[in-house]
């Protein structure tokens, strides 16, 4: 056909080559906007079925309950029946709040947080003053325990003759009862050992250069541990030890001495402290 490219021409005769003719800049641009188009809208609907997974599948919201004031038993019973997990993450004292209450919780009331939220609570140690029990008359062991419950501490313990108070019982204590202390604060006993410790001494020749002898009683009284008994006496011949031995508390030591001379002194020591003294 004439003017394409399979036509034949003469021998010779130039040959002319037929160009394409250029597409239209609309024709080129339609399809990359059709896809363009189609990448916003799969964005777009990636997007809302994020959030519709979101709002479908993430835990719900719930209220912070007060819990103020409440026993820790009893906020955290509150707290995990919405779906709220619970720590204790302090304690404060409080002349109002009951020791062992919830003094403080974080999130506060009434925020709206999502299930499994963690609720620190804050709890009261009460009052940071003890008032002094009466432990007068008790048992030490007694007398221990109803301190520790009344928020406040041991101090030091002293052993005393006391003809009235039993052993093993406390007969005056410091500070006295009814006081209002500092809480932990200590409190010192005098504890029993019972009436002191008698010399008896076996009567004595006419003659004041014999020999004299006499027994010595001695309980060792309720302290901390081991402790150590010496009995020394001093006559015409000067001062000797006649016994020195370590001993339990509820030790009772009997031990018969001897002396020479007008005056004889006994003395007992418990741990390098006087206990008796008797001259005779």
């Amino acid at each position: 056909m004439p003017g394409t490219s399979d036509t034949k021409l003469p021998r010779g005769a130039p040959r002319i080559h037929a160009w394409p003719r250029p597409e239209r800049p609309g024709r080129a641009l339609l399809p990359q906007f059709l896809e363009l188009l189609l990448i916003v809208g799969l964005l777009i609907g990636s997007y809302y079925g994020v959030m519709w997974y979101w709002e479908h599948s993430a835990p719900k919201e719930v209220k912070v309950p007060k819990v103020v004031g409440l026993t820790q038993r009893e906020a955290e019973a509150v707290l995990e029946s919405i779906g709220l997990r619970t720590a204790v993450v302090a304690q404060k004292p409080d002349e109002k709040v009951p020791e062992g209450a919830v003094l403080e919780a974080e999130p506060p009331p009434e925020r709206l947080v999502r299930a499994g939220r963690l609720v620190r609570l804050t709890l009261s140690s009460g009052s940071s003053w003890s008032v002094v029990p009466d432990v007068r008359d008790m048992s030490v062991d007694r007398a221990r325990a109803l301190l520790r419950k009344a928020g406040l501490s041991v101090g030091r313990e002293r052993a005393v003759y006391d003809s009235k108070v039993p052993v093993g019982y406390v007969v005056s204590q410091v500070p006295d009862s009814g006081k209002q202390v500092p809480r932990s604060m200590g409190v010192d006993l005098s504890v029993s050992t019972g009436a002191a410790p008698v010399v008896t001494e076996v009567e004595p020749p006419v003659a004041p250069d014999t020999e004299r002898t006499m027994d010595v009683q001695f309980v060792v009284p309720p302290g901390a541990g081991l402790q150590e008994v010496q009995i020394t006496v001093q006559d015409a011949q000067g001062e000797r030890t006649v016994y020195k031995l370590i001993h339990e508390p509820g030790d009772e030591i009997v031990k018969t001495v001897s002396g020479k001379g007008q005056r004889i002194t006994v003395k007992v020591y418990l741990s390098g402290e006087v206990m008796q003294e008797r001259t005779f």
